[in-house]
């Protein structure tokens, strides 16, 4: 597509300004975005300047309040606008949306009940896509997988993926094994896309008895997205995997890490963090008396006494 300059000499700037914003300053960068959202006939510059590549993260992380900001009834459908408008990749999508979603599940907004079911009453593969994504992100939020599960048995395409994904999610967290014959195939095509991972990560963290479960989720944790072990979340089900494996002394300080590198501004996140903080320390007690009691036991059958 031929990148056509904004209208507007000054909206590239200001833009640019928003972009050089640290992510960390999250307050700062959300009341940046609402004073340009604010200024007249702006929509339209951006509409422009989302195909500017150098403007395109601004201008979507712009849209992304603009969405956040929507009354309820309009959420899903200005979601749409902006990933139609934008032309948005399946990997842009997965990313702009997941952030609507988990919004919306903070502001306690019913998402999943604004998302028209019916993705084939468009003909619009972008809409139809964005609708499937999105209901997906509410539902797995809300951990809603047999619902989860249901729409994409419903879904005739497109099939992109992450939509993909969000079906293995549905099926691992149910512990059905052939949600990991699913997640094999996303994983040939999802290019360590980091949306994709985390999908994969937290269906298998739902699931119970499923063949090689921790191998999985440390194969998903080795890929280069969280090589560098900088991302909290990851760090998390890397905890609760290594403590079921009873690895205490590994778990313990990779929810510390975590912990240490979690931004403020999430409570729920945080309380967590460190709810599995709390049963690492537990399950090594427990783990650790229960050696004892037997070290005991044995000693007593050795001997025929105490001591």
């Amino acid at each position: 597509m031929t990148t056509v300059p904004p209208t507007s000499p000054m909206l590239a700037e200001d833009v640019l300004a928003f972009v050089r914003q640290p992510p960390t300053a999250r307050l700062a960068r959300l009341a940046q975005a609402r004073r340009l959202l604010r200024e007249p006939h702006v929509r339209p510059l951006l509409e422009e300047a989302v195909h500017i590549p150098q403007l395109r993260p601004g201008v979507l992380a712009l849209a992304g309040v603009d969405v956040q900001d929507a009354p309820e009834t309009v959420c899903a459908a200005r979601a749409e606008h902006w990933m139609h408008v934008s032309q948005a990749t399946w990997q842009e999508s997965a990313a702009f949306l997941a952030d609507v979603a988990w919004q919306a599940r903070r502001d306690g907004r019913r998402l999943a009940e604004e998302i028209p079911r019916d993705t084939s009453s468009t003909r619009d593969p972008i809409t139809a896509r964005t609708r499937i994504h999105l209901l997906g992100l509410a539902l797995r939020y809300d951990f809603r997988r047999v619902a989860l599960e249901e729409a994409m048995r419903e879904h005739r395409g497109p099939w992109d993926v992450f939509t993909r994904a969000l079906f293995a999610f549905a099926l691992l967290g149910q512990s059905k094994p052939q949600g990991l014959q699913v997640m094999d195939g996303v994983l040939a095509y999802a290019a360590d896309d980091v949306k994709v991972l985390h999908t994969l990560l937290h269906g298998l963290w739902l699931g119970d008895g499923l063949p090689q479960r921790h191998q999985h989720m440390l194969g998903l944790l080795s890929r280069p997205p969280f090589r560098e072990r900088t991302d909290p979340l990851a760090l998390f089900r890397e905890a609760g995997t290594l403590r079921e494996m009873h690895c205490f002394g590994e778990a313990l300080a990779t929810i510390d890490r975590a912990l240490e590198l979690l931004p403020p501004g999430d409570p729920g996140v945080h309380d967590d963090l460190i709810r599995e903080r709390a049963l690492v320390i537990v399950a090594r007690d427990v783990h650790e008396a229960a050696r004892a009691g037997v070290a005991q036991a044995s000693r007593l059958d050795r001997t025929g006494r105490w001591g």
